[in-house]
């Protein structure tokens, strides 16, 4: 089984995509966001890329979420923000979900055999699935305004440890040993670490503490979204 890791949505390319299991991560704050919202109770999530589209899909059983360079946009319900999101309980409602880097790199994946959205909270359960399906992964890192984001990396750094310690025959690239090793030295400093990094001290200067904080947890949760069609589900809902 081959492992590769990518580091930001401008490095994806089809053969990295086509055939394999992919899984994307945005810790700061997609992908976290599209956990926190299953763990709150949201049925499905509709990742689109301009706010026209979200306003259209608008309804009784609709809320939306979503951010352009950390600002909550008009007329949504909420910003891309975990916390504010877990809050409150949405059982059965749909989120719609637009974010500065996370959908795009959702949407550069989609023809993936099976396309995961990983971060810190679900790593383990994450990987655990991508496992089971046998194939060569991808570990796609969302970054941020097409750059390389360090805590994408350091939670490709800990999937690529935990696929190391579950299965065998495993070949890496370069890359994913480099993150690993990263994850290892560093991880007894997470969710601390996340305040020095680019988009952790952008967050901060736009008061989002507290999702920085929650982002930087490691398995707390067992939800694995995957993407079907247009939507992501939960596995569990699949």
């Amino acid at each position: 089984m081959q492992v590769k890791t990518i580091s930001t949505v401008g490095e994806i390319k089809p053969e990295h995509v086509k055939g394999r299991t992919v899984i994307v991560i945005d810790v700061l704050r997609a992908s976290s966001t599209i956990v926190a919202a299953f763990d709150s109770g949201i049925k499905s999530i509709i990742p689109v890329k301009k706010a026209e589209e979200a306003l259209a899909l608008r309804s009784l059983n609709t809320i939306l979420a979503g951010e352009w360079h950390c600002k909550k946009i008009k007329g949504f319900d909420y910003n891309n923000s975990p916390t504010i999101l877990k809050t409150k309980k949405h059982t059965g409602k749909h989120l719609v979900l637009l974010t500065t880097n996370g959908t795009q790199a959702m949407e550069k994946a989609a023809q993936a055999d099976r396309l995961l959205i990983g971060c810190f909270l679900n790593a383990s359960a994450c990987i655990k699935e991508a496992l089971v399906q046998n194939s060569d992964i991808t570990i796609y890192c969302a970054g941020t305004r097409n750059e390389f984001s360090f805590e994408d990396g350091l939670a490709a750094g800990m999937m690529i440890h935990l696929v190391k310690k579950q299965a065998s025959s495993i070949v890496t690239c370069d890359f994913s040993d480099a993150m690993e090793a990263s994850f290892l030295q560093l991880a007894n400093k997470l969710p601390q670490l996340l305040f020095t990094t680019t988009t952790g001290k952008r967050l901060l200067q736009n008061q989002f503490e507290e999702d920085i904080r929650y982002c930087g947890q490691t398995d707390i949760s067992q939800i694995v979204p995957i993407l079907k069609g247009n939507r992501i589900l939960s596995l569990s809902d699949t």
